[in-house]
């Protein structure tokens, strides 16, 4: 009988360890997930220009994470998977973007404005290509943030 309850208290000390780590990993997923929405906001392009800006330059430093922060939540969905499969770090040591320039080619009637980013891309033996992504940014509706709505890109070279 006594070893009954010695093995009972033994399971019950256990059990109560496994679930207070597991509330604590919990808390820490929702403290870590907390950090991201609050660096996100911060960094959120307060004009369509800057949200334009901010990805050539997420691209420029191979940043992920950012590019995945200036998408909305239809591009998220579609780009997630790439992202995580490339650890959050686009594109490649070589080549990479040099210099890139943002032209604002039009806006529409609901105020979303395309961009066009031509990216000049190089290697340790000088200019390799060029390239050119397609954007759109929108203004979130009762929000002081623009995001990508739209985004045609690809590392290859313009034909």
């Amino acid at each position: 009988m006594k070893k009954l309850l010695i093995t009972a208290g033994v399971i019950l000390l256990l059990m109560v360890v496994a679930v207070s780590a597991f509330k604590m990993v919990q808390n820490k997923d929702w403290l870590e997930q907390r950090r991201i929405e609050l660096l996100e906001e911060a960094l959120a392009p307060r004009t369509a220009d800057l949200a334009a800006y901010s990805w050539a330059e997420a691209i420029k430093t191979r940043n992920g994470a950012w590019q995945y922060a200036l998408m909305d939540e239809n591009l998220r969905a579609q780009y997630l998977e790439e992202f995580e499969a490339q650890n959050w770090v686009t594109g490649f040591s070589s080549p990479w973007v040099e210099k890139y320039r943002v032209s604002r080619e039009s806006e529409d009637e609901e105020g979303n404005v395309t961009f066009k980013v031509k990216f000049d891309w190089y290697t340790s033996a000088g200019y390799a290509y060029s390239n050119t992504g397609t954007l759109t940014v929108s203004k979130v509706p009762d929000q002081d943030k623009w995001l990508i709505t739209y985004l045609e890109f690809s590392y290859e070279p313009d034909n």
